[in-house]
């Protein structure tokens, strides 16, 4: 068959671009070379790779998973050739990283922002989704998961600052239905409920003064999938918010909500960074590491 590394190449920048055409310019190859290199792919596999017709073309989900391998492959050759110059030490070339939406809005995009500002040969895709993603599935290079990890995770873990939650609600809502002063109190309140969370007790918040610990079990007419969404229903007025204290700093500064028993501290989640340890030497994945467990709050 023809090179299968330039196959390869060839076969990412096919799905990374969307046709044949798009990957041959991107390449400087005819569309007739890129398709011979895909054929000579499928052939060797034994399996078809993408579907094409006259007007379009698809991925297959075998498809999927090789382009993903492929992508780790390439990448990890690219380091290698790069250390064999000396010029490893330098962070280079493109991370895929994995977060949950409010986290990777409100603290994870601000830190990747100055963090490309110093390694400018790096490139980061990063993708918000609260669902959990196994990196070694999809391609992934490093995954941020809030709360407990299961025992028998096959991934390396760095522990990070907890996510930690305070009580929040608006002033409009607390004019009609009353400050509460002690933890207990929330019972009498509509409290806003977290879809993803409502397997981990979403109703269910625990709290500390000092060694004193308890619990209060809340209840609420609006639970939201979408935690941008709940901050908007609390905004309005809704009810009162358990949230990410990064993500409210602002709209308890400028007074639209006001935080509620402040002398309490409530539940907080452990969080992780997680990677694929057999990767753990490659520079810009280090780099990542060491910065993300430095610098998050």
């Amino acid at each position: 068959m023809l090179d299968k590394i330039t196959g390869m190449r060839v076969f990412v920048s096919v799905v990374k671009k969307g046709s044949f055409a798009a990957a041959a310019q991107a390449l400087t190859l005819s569309p007739q070379m890129v398709a011979r290199h895909i054929a000579a792919l499928e052939q060797h596999l034994a399996t078809r790779l993408l579907n094409r017709t006259t007007r379009k073309q698809s991925i297959t989900p075998t498809g999927q998973d090789y382009f993903y391998r492929c992508v780790a492959i390439l990448d990890a050759l690219d380091e290698a050739e790069r250390a064999a110059r000396g010029t490893a030490l330098l962070p280079y070339g493109t991370l895929r990283l994995n977060a949950p939406v409010t986290f990777g809005r409100y603290a994870l995009a601000p830190f990747l922002t100055a963090f490309l500002q110093r390694y400018t040969q790096l490139r980061v895709e990063l993708t918000l989704t609260d669902a959990l993603i196994d990196p070694l599935e999809h391609g992934i290079d490093a995954v941020i998961r809030i709360g407990e990890l299961a025992p028998s995770l096959r991934l390396a873990a760095k522990p990070l600052s907890p996510y930690r939650l305070i009580a929040c609600a608006s002033p409009r809502y607390l004019e009609k239905q009353g400050t509460p002063q002690h933890p207990d109190e929330l019972q009498q309140h509509n409290c806003l409920g977290f879809t993803p969370w409502l397997h981990d007790n979403a109703f269910h918040w625990p709290f500390t003064h000092g060694d004193d610990r308890g619990d209060v079990q809340v209840s609420g007419s609006l639970t939201i999938n979408d935690w941008g969404a709940m901050l908007e229903a609390a905004l309005c007025g809704g009810g009162v918010l358990l949230g990410y204290e990064l993500a409210l700093s602002e709209p308890l500064r400028r007074g639209e909500l006001v935080r509620l028993l402040p002398e309490y501290a409530f539940p907080q989640k452990a969080m992780h960074l997680l990677y694929d340890p057999r990767r753990a030497g490659e520079t810009r994945l280090r780099v990542l590491i060491d910065e993300l467990c430095a610098r998050l709050p």
